[in-house]
């Protein structure tokens, strides 16, 4: 048995390391030691059973480490639990996209009924300009948020600013912490932030489909403030510089703790401005900038609300890829059916739910979400928020705290 609990947190490190020789992309951003990384790659990949071998020691010796910090050794739980499920599939197992979703991410997802997509169809029928089919009002107001890269360039640097203060003032911010922002194509997400270590990331902004004036603050609120960037900043600072927790050197996609990533960032705008301070924001300083003035700021956030009610379609369409073996068309039709896509945009979402990485991700977005949203709902949001940007957090934490409070 470990008995001194900094080997436990290096060996999670250096065990998600050689997984990632299997599994690229496994680890989403890796700032610890450099040595660490070079001994990982100069070994190559160790055999499945040997990797194995090693989660079951790791689980065990958690297990035994009664000293350990009760929230660390939980986070490390369940964080080593998707390892196991990791190399299930990494050894061909064949296992359903819910149970996969249940090993990786502690959450159990569901097929959502389309009647809430339908809901979403009668709000933006009540919302958009008239005329023409609801397709043709909704593509038609989607064109009219386009905005080109020159002007989004213009724009951001005004959304950051206010973000990153607003960030500050209720959550605080390390000393230091900062991110670029770069354009890219060919991608299969709309965004992404890349952490660097160092209280500093790097978010790409992807540019195969149009990018919307209405998504700006979203994008730039998930990425960065009060989003991932802030979320792993703080962490860097509380949990690894101060309380030497080893273990958060790196980021897994595929572990629980993407669903409280993924919660805080689907929840990061609604929790520094209001709907009526967004939309005074866009009307007032965003959309003028932008040379949009005539864009009508109250319908915006309408249609971007009524929008919500689509959350789950895209896990809809994964369950038909998976699970139920549809073909490709029969996928894009159901997304422009319900989610009244376009072609291009519908053959994006497939693109992102058919990488082995991502298929089974997309869930972590809606139910986190829907998790936070259930924890705040119980009580101070703020409070709540700071606790998940600085601990070691999983669904099952979660779920606690709200039992707690029941």
């Amino acid at each position: 048995m470990t008995t001194n609990d900094q080997p436990l947190g290096e060996e999670y490190v250096k065990l998600a390391l050689a997984i990632e020789q299997h599994l690229p992309g496994y680890v989403d951003s890796y700032f610890g030691p450099d040595a660490w990384m070079t001994q990982a790659k100069d070994a190559g990949k160790p055999s499945l059973q040997e990797l194995t071998r090693r989660t079951v020691q790791l689980a065990t010796d958690l297990s035994q480490a009664n000293g350990l910090d009760a929230q660390r050794k939980d986070f490390l739980n369940w964080q080593v639990n998707a390892m196991q499920m990791s190399l299930r599939l990494l050894a061909g197992e064949k296992i359903s996209l819910a149970e996969e979703a249940q090993g990786l991410y502690d959450i159990q997802p569901k097929w959502k009924d389309e009647s809430n997509f339908e809901e979403a169809h009668q709000e933006w029928d009540q919302a958009l300009p008239a005329g023409g089919s609801l397709p043709e009002r909704l593509q038609a107001w989607r064109r009219s948020l386009e905005i080109p890269v020159e002007k989004v360039q213009e724009v951001l640097p005004v959304i950051v600013n206010k973000l990153r203060e607003l960030t500050r003032q209720r959550f605080g911010l390390p000393e230091g912490e900062d991110f670029s922002l770069q354009f890219v194509s060919d991608k299969p997400w709309s965004a992404y932030n890349w952490y660097l270590g160092g209280y500093r990331s790097r978010i790409d902004f992807n540019t195969d489909l149009p990018i919307k004036v209405s998504a700006l603050a979203d994008l730039i609120a998930h990425e960065g403030y009060p989003g991932h960037h802030t979320e792993l900043s703080i962490k860097e600072q509380k949990l690894i510089r101060e309380r030497q927790f080893q273990e958060h050197v790196l980021t897994l996609l595929n572990s629980p703790s993407c669903v409280i990533a993924e919660g805080i960032a689907t929840s990061a705008l609604e929790t520094v401005l209001t709907d009526a301070e967004r939309e005074e924001w866009y009307r007032e300083e965003i959309l003028p900038k932008a040379g949009m003035a005539h864009i009508d700021a109250k319908r915006m956030i309408q249609i971007s609300r009524a929008s919500q009610k689509l959350d789950g379609l895209v896990g809809n369409a994964a369950f038909m890829l998976h699970d139920q073996n549809k073909s490709e068309a029969e996928i894009i039709q159901y997304l422009q059916k319900y989610g009244l896509m376009t072609e291009k945009e519908a053959q994006k979402s497939i693109r992102f739910i058919s990488d082995g990485i991502d298929r089974s991700y997309i869930f972590t977005y809606h139910m986190g979400y829907d998790l936070l949203a259930e924890l705040f709902a119980q009580g101070n949001r703020e409070a709540y928020f700071k606790r998940l940007l600085e601990e070691p957090v999983t669904p099952h934490q979660i779920r606690e705290w709200i039992k707690d409070q029941d």
